[in-house]
């Protein structure tokens, strides 16, 4: 296995495959922390696309520290009828970047498509 790496040290010329992560979370789902038997799996989808949005503009910011405005924010991102209950929502969130902290998410852009972003 590869060194890990944290992504706030990596250039910004990495990729995120959304489709690709939440492919690797409808596998995982019912394992995770977060998974709720009540819950299908679309249920979590905005949430998590939230959280690695949240992460890709904020990446160079500690999770914690945005914690204090992180539930406002969401509930303006996220129509009511998709939101999950705060408590869920956040240990999605967490676990969104953990995996993007661990350098499991994305990958180095091929140099044809890096244009100097």
């Amino acid at each position: 296995m590869g060194t890990i790496r944290d992504i706030r040290s990596t250039p910004q010329d990495v990729m995120l495959d959304i489709d690709a992560e939440l492919r690797h979370w409808r596998g995982c789902s019912r394992e995770s922390a977060f998974h709720r038997s009540s819950r299908e799996f679309d249920d979590y989808i905005p949430t998590l696309k939230f959280g690695y949005d949240l992460y890709l503009l904020n990446y160079r910011a500690e999770l914690e520290e945005l914690l204090s405005t992180l539930k406002q924010r969401y509930e303006r991102s996220i129509p009511e009828w998709q939101r999950l209950d705060w408590p869920l929502s956040e240990a999605i969130i967490r676990e969104t970047w953990k995996r993007m902290r661990s350098g499991q998410s994305w990958r180095r852009m091929p140099p044809s498509l890096n244009h100097g972003f």
